[in-house]
C-alpha cells in the first residue's frame, strides 16, 4: 500500500473513533439542554420554510419577535442544580422563537432535511449528522495537511476541545460550525499558501477543504465574518513575512491596506458594520462604566473570559463542571504554550497579541450591545473560535523542532484530556438525568431518567463508552503523526 493510501486508511480509522465519541456526546444531554436549543431547533424545523407538520406557520412583523408554530412540544427547562429537571411539555402546536435575520440560513437549511415526525429522534439525528459533517471535513483536512500542520492540529485538539468544543460539535447550536470552521479551517488555507513541500494538486485540495470549513462558519453565525477577517489577516502577515522577512515597514503597510479593505467589506457586505459597533463601544449612559473603566477591565479580563471554555459547557440550564476540569485544562494549555514557545519567533508573539486583542474586542462588543457594559463578561462560546486560532497560531509559529519538543508530552496530554472529558460528560449526564450530587455515582436508569425511548442501552453505558472512544481517537491520532517520522517535521 502506498504511503498516501496508508495515511488515508489511518486517517479514516482515527476519525471513526472521533465520530463515535461525538455520537456518544450527542446522546448524553436531553433535547433542549444545549444553549438556546429550542430556538435553534425551531429554526431548523423551518429551514425550508413552512412545511406541515414540522413548521406550520412563521409569524413575522415589525412589532413582534419572529416565531413559528411547530410540532415541538417543549419549553426551556432551567432549574436549580440540586432540583430535579422536571419540566412538563406543552400540548398542541407550540409557538417557538425562530430565526429570520439573526443567523445565516445555511446551517438551518442543511440540517432541516433530517427532521422527521418524532421530535426526539429528530434532535438526535441533527446532533449526530452535524457531528458527522464536522468529522468528515476534519478528517479530510488532517489527511491533506503536511506533517507540521498535522501536529499543530493534534495540539489544538488536546488543549482546547475537551469541554466546550466536543459538546458544541455534537449539538444543534450553529456555534459548532462556526467554531470548527474558524478554529480549524484556517490551517488548511495556511498550509496551501505557505508550504513548499507539498504538490500543487494537494494545495488545491487543501484550499477546497479550507473554504468548505469557512463556508460552514459563514453559513452558521454572522460574526464569523469578523473572525474570518482576523484569520485572513494572520495568514497575510505570515505570507508577507515569508516573502519579505526584513521589510517590517512593507509588512505593516500591507497589513494596514488589508485591514482597510476588510473593514470596508464588513461595512458594505455583511450586517456587522464596524462603524456602528465602534460607536457603541465608546458611548455609555448614566450608571454604566465609563470608557476608561470599561476598556481597562476587559483588557485584563478578555483572555480569562474565553479560557472559561476549558471548564464550562454551553447549556440552557446551569451545569456545574468540577473545578478540577478547569484546573487541568488551564494546566495543559499553559504547558503547551510553554513547550512550544520560540524566543526567536517575534511573529509568534505578535500574532498571539493580535488574536488576544480580537478576543477582547469580541467580548466588549457583545457586552456593549447586549449587557449594558456590565463587568461579568459573556458566555465564552462567543469568542471561543479565536481560542482555537490562538493555540494553532502559537504552535505553528513555534520552534523548528516542534515534534521533538512535544512528542514526549502527547500521551500525557491525551490522558489528561480524556480525564477532563470523562468528568465533563458524567456531570452533564447526571445533571439532566435528575440532579447534581457533586460526586461520582452509578447513574439511575429508570424510564424517567433517560430521554431516548428507542435506545437499547442506558446512560451509564454511553458515559463509559464516550471516553474509551476518545482515547482511541488520540491513540490513532498519535500513530498518524508518527507516520511522518521519515519526513522532516519542522
Amino acid at each position: 500500500m502506498s504511503s498516501l493510501g496508508e495515511s488515508a486508511w489511518q486517517t479514516t480509522k482515527t476519525f471513526s473513533w472521533l465520530f463515535a465519541a461525538l455520537a456518544m456526546v450527542a446522546l448524553l444531554s436531553q433535547p433542549g439542554a444545549t444553549h438556546d436549543e429550542w430556538f435553534h431547533a425551531s429554526s431548523i424545523w423551518c429551514g425550508q420554510g413552512v412545511r406541515d407538520p414540522y413548521c406550520k406557520e412563521i409569524v413575522t412583523g415589525n412589532e413582534v419577535v419572529p416565531y413559528a408554530i411547530t410540532n415541538i412540544n417543549a419549553m426551556n427547562c432551567q432549574k436549580d442544580l440540586e432540583s430535579l429537571v422536571l419540566c412538563p411539555t406543552q400540548r398542541g402546536g407550540t409557538a417557538l422563537w425562530t430565526n429570520t435575520s439573526l443567523y445565516p440560513k445555511l446551517f438551518y437549511f442543511t440540517l432541516s432535511w433530517l427532521v422527521v415526525p418524532s421530535v426526539e429522534l429528530s434532535i438526535a439525528l441533527v446532533r449526530v449528522v452535524s457531528a458527522l459533517l464536522i468529522t468528515v471535513v476534519f478528517a479530510l483536512m488532517m489527511w491533506l495537511l503536511p506533517p507540521r500542520h498535522r501536529l499543530v492540529l493534534m495540539l489544538v485538539c488536546l488543549t482546547t476541545f475537551m469541554v466546550t468544543g466536543l459538546f458544541l460539535f455534537a449539538s444543534v447550536n450553529p456555534s459548532s460550525w462556526t467554531t470548527f470552521g474558524i478554529g480549524i479551517g484556517w490551517l488548511g488555507i495556511h498550509a496551501a499558501l505557505t508550504s513548499s513541500d507539498i504538490s500543487r494538486r494537494r494545495k488545491l485540495a487543501l484550499l477546497a477543504v479550507g473554504f468548505v470549513a469557512w463556508s460552514m462558519a459563514f453559513g452558521s453565525r454572522s460574526d464569523s465574518a469578523a473572525f474570518l477577517a482576523v484569520v485572513i489577516a494572520l495568514i497575510a502577515i505570515h505570507l508577507a513575512h515569508l516573502h519579505a522577512p526584513k521589510a517590517p515597514m512593507k509588512i505593516g503597510g500591507a497589513l494596514a491596506v488589508m485591514a482597510t479593505v476588510v473593514a470596508l467589506a464588513l461595512e458594505t457586505v455583511t450586517p456587522l458594520r464596524p462603524s456602528a459597533y465602534i460607536g457603541r463601544l465608546f458611548s455609555f449612559e448614566n450608571g454604566e462604566p465609563d470608557n476608561v473603566t470599561f476598556f481597562t477591565h476587559y483588557a485584563i479580563q478578555g483572555l480569562p473570559n474565553v479560557l472559561r471554555s476549558l471548564g464550562t459547557v454551553p447549556t440552557m440550564g446551569q451545569v456545574l463542571i468540577p473545578d478540577l476540569v478547569y484546573v487541568l485544562g488551564v494546566a495543559v494549555f499553559a504547558a503547551c504554550i510553554g513547550v512550544t514557545f520560540d524566543r526567536r519567533s517575534r511573529l509568534q508573539i505578535v500574532g498571539a497579541l493580535l488574536i488576544i486583542a480580537s478576543i477582547t474586542l469580541v467580548i466588549m462588543v457583545q457586552v456593549a450591545e447586549i449587557d449594558n457594559r456590565d463587568q461579568f463578561g459573556v458566555e465564552p462560546r462567543y469568542s471561543y473560535p479565536l481560542l482555537l486560532v490562538l493555540v494553532g497560531w502559537w504552535c505553528l509559529l513555534g520552534p523548528p523542532d516542534l515534534y521533538e519538543r512535544t512528542s514526549r508530552y502527547l500521551r500525557l496530554f491525551a490522558a489528561v484530556a480524556v480525564t477532563m472529558f470523562s468528568l465533563t460528560m458524567f456531570t452533564v449526564a447526571e445533571r439532566f438525568i435528575d440532579r447534581q450530587t457533586f460526586g461520582l455515582r452509578y447513574l439511575p436508569e429508570g424510564p424517567d431518567q433517560w430521554w431516548w425511548s428507542w435506545l437499547p442501552v442506558g446512560p451509564n453505558v454511553v458515559v463509559i463508552l464516550a471516553p474509551i472512544f476518545l482515547w482511541r481517537f488520540f491513540i490513532e491520532m498519535r500513530t498518524l503523526i508518527e507516520q511522518d517520522d521519515h519526513e522532516l517535521i519542522a
